[in-house]
């Protein structure tokens, strides 16, 4: 695989240099990488066989349509174009996959643990064990590796052909074999590990301090490690007074008198089966603290204090002097309001954001009724002119009609209706009536519909009425293909309702059988 990754790096540089005079510029949008390769890309383009046919095809040709819209004046060198960046792109996808496959098997010939002679090499001290898979093969001995050096060639020959009959015959025993082999880490002696001890010991008294100076006083938390960085112990602790010092290095030194108490602290070194013991002198003194700690230190136990004599009434009196200073006590009560004032504001803003969601729903609801509605509202057009009725006053009668009927519902068409006969009213013409009424419904429909109004009213009423009829007719058959997409717009809203009543009628059946199978 490395002679393959040496031999696609290779062809690439190959091309790189025989393309070198190509002339292409890269474009604003080209990603970086992409560019070096643009040169490449256009040679082999020129030279790969079957440019001409390259351009055909389902998927050329729906390329070329979707380019055209795209630049309509230059739809040919923008396909050129397209097919030299995919073709450039292709070209960093290779140089990637070599780079990367070779470093990789770079990698893996590197960290190679078997060595020439037959051994395997181990982990050095601490890095862990190791895993590597081998395969061993087992092969006859030849007849000539078992003979001395002084034997003639003819029983040499013999062995041979022997083997050779072996092979012909399948009766050879050789063998292959895969099995993975786990390599602990190099061990240390005992005499190395006994030299780390006071190395270790050392460490130790400056790590297990923490915060504190000396372990001649100490006053806050210890850190006891579980292990000392850089040597193969593992630590595990004891503390002389489990009371002052526990084996978490917490320290408990508020009751502790001033000059101190020693606890002697015993760390346990383990490596491999061998255990060592290093034992450290601590004196655990009281905390210092702050002027402020010292006065909350105060208040507290005055309190205290106060709570112990009146611990059988209904409430202690708070200390009003401490250390010749006058108190003054006050409660501090948690205010959310502000949290409360912010989450309000917060529905607030989302309501203003998703406002104009609920505007678009409003008025797909009402495009979505305005198309149910146009296959009623045609009819009824068509039949009131049918029987001599003029288009201005079959709105008008339409619009009547609405008006003694509207408290069973809204209806946007006779909404628009009523917007139409009350402009004609109020001077505007027809026409402009009529184009006002299409372009407010805004469904192809409805602006058809108002089209054949408004030529009926500039070139005469010939064939409008046959035009009416013809459109009520398309509209009922849309009607009944709406009718059917909602169906099954219902039926699939129904489906998660089925899926958790099936779900629901399952656990009913299905817990009083366990427990009658249990009791059997």
């Amino acid at each position: 695989m490395g002679m393959i990754y040496a031999g696609i790096c290779a062809a690439l540089a190959v091309l790189l240099f025989l393309s070198r005079k190509e002339e292409i510029r890269a474009e604003p949008d080209t990603p970086a990488l992409d560019r070096y390769f643009l040169k490449p890309a256009q040679w082999l383009y020129k030279r790969l066989p079957g440019e001409k046919s390259r351009a055909g095809g389902r998927s050329g040709t729906q390329l070329r349509e979707e380019l055209q819209l795209l630049y309509p004046s230059g739809a040919k060198e923008r396909f050129r174009r397209c097919q030299v960046e995919k073709l450039s792109g292709l070209l960093l996808v290779f140089l990637a996959a070599a780079v990367l496959g070779g470093l990789i098997r770079l990698s893996g010939s590197l960290d190679g643990r078997l060595t020439e002679d037959g051994r395997l090499m181990r982990n050095s001290y601490g890095e862990g064990e190791a895993q590597v898979s081998l395969t061993v093969r087992g092969q006859e001995a030849e007849a000539g590796e078992n003979t001395a050096a002084g034997e003639n060639t003819g029983t040499e020959k013999a062995a041979a052909g022997r083997g050779d009959e072996a092979e012909e015959t399948g009766g050879g025993s050789d063998w292959e074999e895969e099995i993975t082999v786990t390599i602990p880490e190099r061990r240390y002696t005992r005499q190395e590990l006994e030299d780390m001890l006071p190395e270790v010991r050392a460490y130790l008294e400056q790590e297990i301090r923490g915060e504190n100076a000396t372990l001649d006083e100490v006053r806050s938390a210890l850190s006891l490690p579980a292990e000392a960085e850089g040597y193969p112990f593992q630590i595990s602790w004891r503390s002389g007074n489990y009371g002052l010092i526990r084996t978490d290095g917490t320290v408990r030194n508020e009751e502790t008198a001033e000059r101190g108490e020693i606890v002697e602290l015993t760390a346990v070194l383990s490596c491999y089966e061998d255990t060592w013991e290093e034992s450290f002198s601590v004196r655990v003194c009281p905390p210092l603290l702050s002027e402020e700690e010292k006065r909350r230190k105060l208040l507290l136990d005055r309190i205290a204090a106060e709570d112990e004599e009146a611990a059988y009434e209904d409430s202690l009196r708070l200390p009003e002097q401490a250390e010749g200073e006058e108190l003054v006590w006050t409660e501090k009560r948690s205010d959310d309001s502000l949290l409360i004032f912010l989450l309000i504001l917060a529905a607030g803003a989302a309501q203003y954001r998703f406002a104009d969601g609920d505007l678009r729903k409003r008025l797909e609801k009402r495009e979505r009724q305005l198309l149910l509605s146009y296959p009623e509202f045609i009819s009824r057009l068509t039949l009131l002119m049918g029987a001599g009725l003029p288009v201005r006053a079959a709105f008008m009668r339409m619009a009547a009609d609405y008006r003694k009927k509207k408290e069973r519902g809204k209806n946007y068409v006779y909404e628009e209706l009523q917007l139409v006969c009350r402009e004609m009213e109020s001077g505007v013409t027809e026409v402009e009536a009529y184009e006002h009424f299409g372009r407010r419904c805004r469904l192809p429909q409805y602006r058809k519909c108002a089209a054949l109004l408004v030529q009926n009213l500039k070139k005469g009423s010939a064939g409008l009425l046959a035009a009416l009829q013809e459109e009520a007719e398309h509209s009922f058959e849309e009607r009944k293909r709406n009718a059917r997409e909602e169906g099954e717009r219902a039926g699939t809203k129904l489906l998660l309702p089925m899926m958790m009543m099936l779900a629901v009628v399952m656990v009913l059946i299905l817990v009083p059988a366990c427990f009658s199978f249990a009791g059997m």
